[in-house]
């Protein structure tokens, strides 16, 4: 599920509702009956349907249970002739791998991507996956959630699973040390000071994992950065905007304040991912910084924990706040596929609401198909009454020239390790924008 932050992180919700397309029967078709022996001879005599094997290349089988096996074994009931084969790469490994297939000229028939300039949208570029924007089961899908697989208006994959970065808290620690949770950052501020007042670590803070410095910029930088100007990313080619302005300051410089203020776990950079998460589900601190996909976690390491989760509140009092929110995954479909047909009919099924509600229910992941309901875990209810009164925005990465992420991680976490400042952030973000340039002429 973090593979969208993971690799160029894997944005977003704040969803509208469109009606489900219909169940494609030909109503006005006349029923089989004992007045037709032809049709039935007909059936009779009919070739078998030619056996296909369709290839699958994902790095999320080890984040959904067992939803990649019931969606094999249900689609492979309902479709004898065809045989699913998924192929798991690690998430460190995937998109090199499929970099290497994909140009080789060897694709899976169905290829499991992100959002992102070095992601789908190179992908279509190099004209690797299939146009979409006709098929009937598009319709199926949530439309703020489509837009993540819409390049310049053309659907070119099912988005599937919605995540989005949150704090993590413990009820239990609020309500006995009398904390609400805070809606601005003057609010959060003041709930750290009376947390830490009390000998309580506020958050669980690890970056151990490079990918964990996105976490807390990527839930400001919505509020500071894209509310005001929702073409930032588009003008970094142009030369238009840069990171080295006030809205990604606010973004970076936030984290390094709380940092100061002792609000965060000692040695973060020694502490990973699910190492923190676990930390504050054990009741070592009153929240966490992580997303919707640290639910199972915490619920693992304790499961009777009171948890609960909010939007970073990155706000100015008075200052509406901004959501991060981005799809999990993309499913594509290869154009070079020997399979196309059967590849899109396994894609509507992907689309389809009975697949997706056992697909939920067993990865217990936030769906992007209408009619789905996400109820596996009674805190999901807080995201559904965030999702249904805030903006969001996508994982900033998700619109950022080649190499930004890297540089961004990189000298994110030499600054905490106190080799230099913010500014060396943004300078060496703006640095990797020019250099991506430089390889576009």
């Amino acid at each position: 599920m973090k593979k969208t932050i993971k690799s160029a992180a894997v944005s977003l919700l704040a969803l509208s509702v469109l009606a489900a397309c219909g169940n494609g029967k030909n109503e006005n078709a006349a029923s089989p009956s004992s007045s037709q022996p032809a049709s039935s001879a007909a059936a009779t005599d009919k070739e078998p349907a030619k056996s296909v094997t369709l290839t699958h290349l994902t790095w999320r089988v080890p984040d959904v249970g067992k939803g990649y096996d019931l969606f094999k074994q249900k689609y492979e009931s309902e479709h004898p002739n065809v045989k699913i084969e998924v192929n798991n790469i690690a998430s460190d490994q995937y998109f090199n791998m499929l970099q290497t297939k994909l140009l080789s000229g060897d694709p899976p028939d169905i290829i499991t991507t992100a959002m992102g300039a070095t992601e789908l949208i190179a992908q279509v570029e190099n004209g690797f996956v299939a146009d979409l924007t006709n098929e009937a089961f598009v319709q199926n899908i949530l439309p703020g959630a489509l837009d993540g697989a819409k390049i310049d208006g053309k659907v070119y994959g099912i988005p599937y699973d919605l995540v989005s970065l949150v704090v993590l808290y413990n009820k239990k620690i609020f309500a006995d040390n009398g904390l609400s949770v805070p809606t601005n950052y003057e609010e959060f501020l003041q709930v750290c000071e009376a947390l830490k007042a009390k000998n309580i670590t506020p958050i669980s803070y690890g970056i151990k994992d490079s990918y964990l410095t996105l976490f807390l910029p990527f839930q400001i930088a919505p509020t500071s950065v894209y509310a005001k100007n929702q073409k930032f990313d588009a003008g970094l080619l142009t030369g238009e905007t840069q990171f080295n302005s006030d809205g990604w300051k606010r973004a970076l410089g936030i984290p390094f304040e709380l940092k100061e203020k002792g609000y965060f776990t000692e040695n973060a950079l020694g502490v990973g991912d699910q190492q923190s998460v676990e930390m504050f589900a054990r009741g070592e601190a009153a929240m966490t910084i992580n997303g919707t996909f640290g639910v199972s976690v915490a619920r693992a390491a304790n499961p009777d924990l009171e948890l609960g989760m909010f939007p970073f509140p990155g706000n100015e009092p008075g200052e509406e706040n901004w959501m991060a929110l981005n799809v999990g995954q993309i499913m594509a479909l290869s154009s070079s596929s020997k399979n196309l047909e059967e590849g899109k009919k396994y894609l509507a099924a992907w689309a389809d609401k009975a697949y997706a509600q056992a697909w939920t229910d067993e990865a217990k992941s936030i769906s992007t198909i209408e009619g789905v309901t996400n109820d596996f875990d009674p805190v999901q209810n807080d995201m559904t009454e965030y999702l249904a009164k805030t903006k969001t925005w996508q994982f900033a990465n998700a619109g950022w020239p080649p190499g930004v992420s890297d540089a961004f991680m990189k000298t994110f976490q030499e600054v905490y390790a106190g080799k230099g400042t913010v500014d060396d952030i943004l300078v060496a973000m703006d640095k990797a924008v020019e250099q991506a340039k430089s390889l576009q002429k």
